[in-house]
């Protein structure tokens, strides 16, 4: 009985709750045996919660709603804190980034809080080392586009030109950050690829812009065209991985 209470009591300490959809993508990785609560966007079309992770209780980043919850340890998002909680719960806060390490150093940074064991780090740096060794093996890098719903695009130094590069792919689009081109701007581009995101499963208050104009719709489908899951884009988390993946698939059926 008292082995028991003991081993009861170290899984209470290790539990943890997360604030974002950005958090969620990283423990229901690294953690599942360890989620007290999902954040409130758990049950959306974005979430990569299964049926029954989706019931489980949800929270967001309000003082009296996380103390409430029990959790030992709260994972708040990038730019995400909270000061006003009890000193006894422990906080990990992820950092924004767009690429490949910072997947790897938020990773470290819960694995070290909720002790948990490496091996599935260990696993991503595999799948990252095997893409990257195939895109160096490429002897013409595809030309690649990437569209969201609303008609957005991305440029170097964004986590979808990381995953472009990673798949071996040579992104068109020459601005920096996120940009959205005009109908004009876009048929000028001579993509091999197109990735599209959110067609299938993105917010409707997100203006579709790419979805009711004939232009760019046409655009895009006289183009061979990857639908990239919106769930595997949140804040460069690990869904980064299998995008990248995705991705460097669609690059090897191109004619």
């Amino acid at each position: 009985m008292l082995s028991l209470t003991i081993e009861t009591k170290a899984m209470e300490i290790k539990s943890v709750a997360s604030t974002s959809l950005c958090g969620d993508t990283f423990i229901l990785e690294l953690a599942p045996k360890h989620i007290s609560h999902l954040s409130w966007q758990s049950r959306s079309p974005l979430s990569i919660a299964n049926e029954k992770q989706k019931r489980l209780p949800q929270v967001w980043n309000d003082t009296e709603t996380l103390i409430n919850s029990g959790a030992s340890h709260i994972l708040f998002g990038p730019g995400e804190t909270n000061d006003n909680v009890l000193p006894t719960i422990q906080k990990i806060e992820l950092k924004w980034g767009e690429g490949f390490e910072t997947i790897k150093s938020n990773a470290e940074l819960i694995i070290k809080s909720l002790e948990l064991e490496g091996d599935i780090l260990d696993n991503w740096e595999k799948r990252i080392k095997s893409l990257q060794k195939k895109a160096e093996t490429r002897e013409i890098k595809p030309k690649v586009l990437y569209l969201s719903r609303s008609g957005s695009s991305a440029g170097s130094n964004t986590f979808v030109d990381e995953a472009i590069k990673s798949a071996g792919g040579l992104n068109v689009v020459k601005q920096t950050g996120w940009y959205k081109p005009d109908a004009e701007q876009l048929i000028k581009y001579t993509p091999d690829l197109i990735i599209t995101s959110y067609f299938d499963n993105g917010y409707e208050s997100v203006e579709a812009v790419a979805i009711r104009s004939k232009v760019i719709k046409r655009f895009i489908y006289s183009h061979p065209v990857v639908e990239i899951e919106g769930g595997l884009w949140p804040c460069a988390g690990p869904g980064l991985i299998k995008a990248a993946e995705k991705i460097s698939i669609a690059l090897d059926s191109l004619p």
